[in-house]
């Protein structure tokens, strides 16, 4: 009979990561307790006998299609492992903090509105083997032309955005606790919590859009809970002019799914009833990006537009009124 709390590891030719990460995983295992499940999407045989012979507890699994891309796979170890109250979202370039995982885990079974929670994830230096103090994530951020972000990414914490934390739109896709029995109103059944059509990137925020329309209780807490070597990451700032400088640093691949999948997120998720301040905000931001990818980016506008025309919405479910849901938006 399955434990009550499922973990989750997603792999991709990660072993250095998986050498410090899964040394927590299990003494999570143990602690929790929990069942645990390791897809590996690249189907690296060297993962393979390191999981088998330091985790043997651990459920190694491939995908006959190789590799499906992050959401799809954390859908998948639900498939493959259905029977749990709670899933744990752990990807291989994070370590967490054994003890808090398990007070978030206490909190949300002492509080069952509760549907999603993580704490503060600070950088993880892992070529200097350093756990910093840095900010990774402390939730995720949206504007209201719809522009998404990391609250206080790159900054040093000093508790300066504590009285913020129950103010942030979604939590960051790296780790996080739900609970599962909210994923039948995300998309009308027991195992899928992201969207499969999105490879990777805007997914959490796809996520977070669908548990908001629920009216779905989402809690970031105040105490660290984890580091995270996070490899694409804007500290440039949120103008027009320092998101134009990221733009430079991101990698081909990940510019490409960013934005076609944040198109998906729009068509599945924006509702015109959130108002014109912020319809009008959104529909300038939109025409200046897509102007900008055209001329900069050709490839990536058009996958966007094929995403735009071609690609059909799966339509939020809507619980909260667009006047309370509106309120979200900076």
């Amino acid at each position: 009979m399955p434990h009550k709390t499922l973990i989750g590891v997603l792999s991709y030719n990660d072993l250095h990561y998986l050498k410090e990460s899964l040394t927590v995983v299990e003494s999570l295992r143990l602690n929790l307790p929990a069942d645990v499940v390791v897809m590996d999407t690249a189907e690296n045989d060297e993962v393979k006998d390191f999981v088998a012979s330091n985790y043997p507890e651990f459920d190694y699994v491939r995908h006959k299609d190789g590799n499906i891309g992050y959401g799809n796979a954390y859908n998948e170890m639900l498939r493959l492992h259905p029977g749990h109250d709670y899933y744990l979202v752990y990807t291989s370039d994070v370590v967490l903090d054994g003890p808090v995982v398990k007070e978030y885990l206490n909190r949300m079974k002492e509080d069952p509105e509760l549907m999603m929670c993580a704490g503060k994830m600070h950088y993880w230096d892992f070529e200097n083997h350093h756990k910093s103090q840095v900010i990774d994530t402390l939730g995720i951020v949206a504007e209201k032309r719809h522009h998404f972000h990391e609250l206080g990414s790159g900054e040093v914490d000093s508790g300066q955005y504590d009285d913020q934390l129950d103010q942030v739109f979604g939590i960051s896709g790296a780790a996080f606790l739900i609970r599962t029995s909210v994923l039948w109103d995300l998309h009308g059944n027991n195992y899928q919590l992201f969207d499969e059509r999105m490879w990777m990137y805007k997914e959490d925020v796809d996520l977070a859009y669908r548990l908001n329309w629920l009216g779905a209780k989402v809690k970031v807490f105040p105490e660290v809970w984890g580091w995270h070597a996070r490899t694409v990451a804007n500290r440039e700032g949120q103008s027009m002019t320092a998101l134009t400088r990221a733009d430079r640093k991101k990698p081909g691949y990940g510019r490409l799914h960013s934005y076609k999948n944040h198109i998906l997120m729009l068509k599945n998720n924006f509702s015109l009833k959130l108002g014109m301040g912020i319809v009008l905000r959104t529909l300038i931001y939109e025409k200046l990006k897509a102007f900008f990818l055209l001329l900069r980016h050709p490839k990536v506008f058009l996958a966007g537009l094929k995403t735009l025309l071609l690609v059909p919405a799966k339509r939020s479910d809507r619980r909260v009124s667009a006047t309370q849901f509106r309120n979200l938006f900076r």
